[in-house]
């Protein structure tokens, strides 16, 4: 049991607030169309059957992890069910993402740590001329991905150790990057590293969510670093997830916010 999550979700469940508590125009705005907006749509019922496959699946895969690991089941060989419940962001954080793709006409979306590959399929089917570049170090669960978005063509796999597959990919496409959504390496070393590594393709309009930052004491350091950085304009703790903002017309401000 993650005592420190725990302990965190508390201190969250207190702090949070709603719309009310919104006084910029353009969060109170963002709040209602992409946080508190229900949607449905039938790709996700599509990518919502592929979970359900994935939580029934007894077949194991060994688990290649250059992170921090798993606070669950720290087994190198680990069913597949083992690994999707407690790998998979919630139905209501991955249509989350799937609207600010949508949302913001988002070109160019980079996902690190592909995981299963539902996240993928969520960012994919939001905006189908967007391209989504995602990289898996772990061969098994990338293979799983793939399968699961066969038919999606907007999806480039990279796979292999981000920290040195990311500065390589950046510097040869040199893109300019809409939405960024890293969930990979829970560590505070790491996630400050690919910060730094992507900041230099970041826009104003850029969104960086950043997932798990109550997961572990280093992420929440990391976290609280990364939304006070200059080039930060406002950020949003849904505990789930961090926002990060960089549109220097926002007023600095931190918002933790019900989700």
């Amino acid at each position: 049991m993650n005592f420190f999550l725990i302990k965190e979700y508390i201190l969250y469940y207190h702090l949070k607030t709603d719309e009310h508590s919104l006084q910029s125009s353009f969060f109170y705005q963002f709040y209602l169309e992409y946080i508190k907006r229900k949607s449905s749509s039938n790709q996700w019922d599509i990518i919502e059957n592929s979970r359900k496959r994935l939580l029934n699946d007894h077949s194991k895969i060994e688990i290649f992890d250059l992170g921090a690991g798993s606070k669950v089941n720290n087994s190198h060989r680990r069913k597949i069910k083992s690994v999707a419940r407690y790998s998979l962001s919630s139905p209501k954080f991955s249509q989350l993402l799937s609207l600010l793709v949508k949302g913001f006409k988002c070109k160019q979306v980079i996902e690190l740590g592909t995981s299963l590959g539902i996240n993928t399929a969520y960012l994919a089917t939001a905006k189908t001329d967007c391209q989504i570049t995602t990289f898996e170090a772990d061969p098994a669960a990338l293979k799983i991905a793939k399968e699961i978005n066969a038919n999606r063509k907007n999806i480039h796999f990279q796979k292999g150790d981000i920290a040195y597959l990311l500065p390589e990919y950046l510097h040869k496409s040199n893109p300019k990057i809409d939405l960024v959504y890293a969930d990979a390496n829970h560590t505070y070393a790491a996630s400050i590293e690919y910060f730094n590594i992507i900041l230099p393709y970041i826009t104003k309009n850029s969104i960086y969510v950043m997932d798990d930052i109550h997961w572990s004491s280093g992420m929440k350091k990391a976290w609280e670093e990364l939304k006070k950085r200059d080039e930060v304009s406002s950020s949003i703790d849904l505990f789930d997830a961090g926002l990060l903002f960089f549109n220097p017309d926002f007023k600095k401000q931190h918002y933790i916010l019900e989700f």
